[in-house]
């Protein structure tokens, strides 16, 4: 320091040597209790290493040490800069839509007449026979769905025209389905003890079931490549036969109906997290030709509670197909694919119009971003039952009138009536004939 003008001694400066005298006395005591002899000297060796590596200052300080390079007069580039962080964002995801591929077919009725032509034994059937003619027409789906319009309750209960044996289930399963309504008329026609064997059995099969209310209440969501799908399914009533059989309280075992209870359900599968939903209503008059207004006007208020999809059956023959767009509750415009029904996939009735069904095929897209569901063109194949004679009786063959494989196995007289089925089926669904690139 310059010369000037003397300071005095501040009160904190002597505080300060205070406290280091008393920590070289506690160091030289310690120092001596370790070192014994030559204490002076080793302390003042102790005390003078202490100074040089700067740990005593005894110095008046006014000032707080120098804390930069500047202050400290060191050469700028001595100076090592801290590096600024820089938070590097992770691209979050964009979902993506996804879609899947729907066929639906219409009720299976196998009856005696159907039932003996596929008997092999004692309680020994198969059914597989009678389907191989569709070849992938249902197997090709992600969801392929029919309709049970009869049970699968076991001997034990009696076969009939409404108890099947559960061989029918083998090949259904076989031939490509994944889903089948029990919600039909025939559902209690052995009970609420027939129904929930069938239901045992359908599960036996990993065949899923909609339509008939389980332990746990109505089933939940299915999940196909990402989307969860709700599938729910109604009959108009139940036979006289299922009312003998099954006491008040067990009736609603199946799901009737009731448009209130239809749109509710509707609603609380898209609360619950579903992003398409598809209807099964077993409604209409069997063989009227024409669509009622009321089934009209009830699918109407199925697309405005949030159905994407409503697939008919009970009628027994093909019924016109339509589109609808409806507004919904939210205010938005969405469609609906509609066909009021589906005709028969198995029965033994002959009528020209009760032996031409259909399987409809539809590509469904669920956009996660929008979320919204957009629906691809529906195509109808034409399906025909033929009834070949054998030497044994009658054989009862499905075949998709497309697959000219299938088609050419049958008996002249056959396959002319399976051309016609096929023409019935495009006139009133108002569809041209899917190109055969790579059939039969």
């Amino acid at each position: 320091m310059g010369k000037g003008k003397r300071r005095g001694v501040s009160f904190g400066t002597i505080f300060m040597l205070l406290l280091t005298a008393a920590v070289i006395a506690a160091t030289a005591l310690f120092i001596f209790a370790i070192a014994g002899e030559g204490l002076y000297e080793k302390t003042g060796d102790l005390l003078r290493t202490f100074s040089e590596q700067g740990l005593f200052d005894m110095s008046p300080q006014e000032t707080a040490a120098p804390r930069t390079a500047q202050e400290r007069n060191l050469p700028q580039e001595q100076a090592t800069p801290i590096p600024a962080f820089t938070a590097v964002a992770t691209p979050t995801p964009v979902p993506q839509a996804a879609t899947f591929t729907l066929a639906a077919a219409g009720t299976v009725y196998a009856p005696k007449a159907i039932r003996q032509s596929v008997q092999e034994g004692t309680d020994q059937f198969d059914f597989e026979p009678v389907f191989a003619g569709l070849g992938d027409t249902l197997s090709g789906a992600d969801l392929a769905i029919a309709t049970l319009e009869t049970t699968t309750a076991g001997s034990e209960k009696g076969y009939g025209n409404y108890n099947t044996p559960t061989q029918l289930l083998d090949a259904l399963r076989s031939c490509g389905v994944d889903m089948l309504s029990v919600a039909t008329e025939r559902a209690l026609d052995k009970g609420v003890e027939g129904l929930r064997i069938t239901q045992s059995e359908l599960s036996a099969r990993s065949l899923a079931c909609a339509g008939a209310q389980t332990d746990a209440g109505d089933a939940g969501l299915i999940g196909i490549g990402g989307v969860k799908v709700a599938v729910l399914a109604y009959t108009y009533g139940v036979s006289d036969e299922g009312r003998e059989k099954t006491r008040a309280a067990d009736l609603a075992a199946v799901n009737l109906l009731d448009m209130e209870r239809v749109t509710q359900d509707i609603t609380r599968a898209r609360v619950n997290g579903a992003n398409v939903v598809i209807v099964l209503p077993h409604w209409g008059t069997k063989n009227k030709q024409a669509t009622p207004d009321v089934l009209r006007e009830q699918a109407r208020q199925m697309a405005q509670a949030g159905a994407d999809v409503i697939l008919g059956t009970h009628p027994n023959v093909v019924l016109d197909t339509e589109r609808l767009s409806v507004t919904r509750a939210d205010g938005l415009t969405y469609e609906a694919v509609v066909c009021y029904s589906l005709g028969s996939l198995l029965t033994d009735a002959r009528a020209k119009e009760n032996t031409a069904g259909m399987v409809a095929h539809l590509s469904v897209t669920y956009d996660p971003v929008s979320r919204r569901t957009s629906l691809g063109p529906l195509a109808c194949t034409p399906v025909y039952i033929a009834q070949q004679r054998t030497d044994g009786g009658n054989a009862y063959r499905i075949v998709d009138t497309d697959n000219a494989q299938a088609v050419a196995a049958l008996s002249e007289g056959e396959r002319q009536a399976a051309a016609e089925a096929a023409e019935l089926v495009r006139s009133i669904t108002g569809q041209a004939a899917r190109e055969e690139e790579g059939q039969g």
